[in-house]
């Protein structure tokens, strides 16, 4: 194909068979030789990056990306590539990156990457045949496992990358970015324990003041609902929520109304929360706005909840959390990795399952 044959075709159909190019490929275990050997057969040559200059300008200069793949005929002919490799062992590549931003998207026919990326996401369905089987963010992020290698897009500081990543070598890397949530499929669901333990109320509240920025300002880039639950393990009823809906920007906070033994309920009285159908209610306002950073509203909304939970007497050290993020194709159970408590292990539901 000569390099300009492309230039007529729309986004969506650029997008389309750059990944009819990259799904036959086979890395084996993703040792340079291979994937220097199987990039090959659609032309592409990889070269070492030069050192303090950075391969790709819309992409931070990362030290992990060691190759780099160029501009057609060398590389991608959409796009930018780069590989990422381990630290300890620079023959492993752990993913291969292509920002689908620079070379599609630069005469594009969408008003801005967050529909790109839809548009991107709705194409990497069809073609891998289904739903992504995780959602995460910071950077929201699909991502489709499967035996070997997987696939995701994502919105990288106002880029579109598409990424093949190394499954068998624990590739899902964000270096820089560690995930602050994720929803994933039950099959795809990670080991329940968290990753740093909360040890103060402070802590717990900045760490889920984080959690709820990410999450707001995200979520609707899918889109889909949130639902995100903080419960006593020994109590259950001794509970907060916070939901929110894709048609609003608003955060709907709940806690317990009052029942026999119940503390709390004249401190949260006095912190403004309403009864309303059997709960205790709470509104912040402007949480959700789609690609709203800000941290007040998630930071007032944190303050909330954990007030609640104090004011019911739950203690930190029992506290748990669970949730679930619902987008048109199915129910993603919720993990938030860097909270600091425990997930409770969801409930069975097949229809869960079976639509995620």
């Amino acid at each position: 194909m000569k390099t300009d044959a492309y230039r007529g075709w729309d986004s969506e159909t650029r997008f389309r068979y750059l990944l009819d190019d990259l799904m036959p490929l086979d890395p084996g275990g993703w040792r340079l030789p291979e994937v220097r050997a199987a990039l090959s057969t659609l032309g592409w040559e990889i070269q070492p990056v030069t050192p303090g200059n950075p391969p790709d300008l819309a992409r931070r200069d990362r030290p992990e990306v060691a190759w780099e793949l160029g501009w057609h005929p060398r590389g991608p002919r959409q796009g930018v590539g780069v590989l990422t490799v381990a630290a300890e062992d620079p023959e492993q590549v752990l993913g291969l990156e292509i920002n689908v931003s620079y070379g599609i998207a630069y005469d594009d026919d969408h008003a801005h990457e967050l529909h790109f990326a839809q548009t991107a996401r709705e194409v990497a369905e069809e073609v891998l045949g289904g739903p992504p089987t995780r959602l995460s963010g910071p950077g929201p992020r699909a991502v489709w496992h499967r035996p070997g290698t997987s696939v995701a897009v994502t919105l990288d500081e106002g880029c579109v990358v598409l990424q093949l990543l190394c499954t068998d070598q624990g590739a899902e890397f964000r270096r820089g970015h560690p995930d602050l949530w994720r929803a994933s499929a039950r099959a795809d669901l990670s080991a329940p324990e968290p990753e740093r333990p909360a040890r103060e109320w402070e802590e717990f509240q900045e760490r889920l003041g984080a959690a709820l920025t990410a999450l707001c300002a995200e979520v609707h880039t899918f889109p889909g609902d949130l639902t995100l639950r903080l419960s006593s393990v020994r109590d259950p009823l001794r509970s907060t929520a916070a939901v929110g809906v894709r048609w609003d920007d608003a955060l709907r906070l709940q806690a317990p109304a009052e029942r026999p033994g119940l503390p709390g309920a004249d401190r949260l009285t006095a912190s403004g929360w309403q009864h309303d159908d059997g709960l205790r209610q709470r509104v912040v306002l402007a949480a959700q706005a789609m690609g709203d950073r800000s941290r007040g509203p998630a930071r007032e909304a944190a303050a909330l909840l954990v007030d609640a939970l104090r004011a019911v007497e739950v203690d930190l050290a029992d506290l748990a959390y669970s949730g679930e993020v619902d987008v048109p194709k199915g129910t993603h159970h919720l993990e938030l990795p860097h909270l600091g408590i425990p997930r409770a292990v969801p409930e069975p539901d097949e229809a869960v399952a079976a639509g995620a």
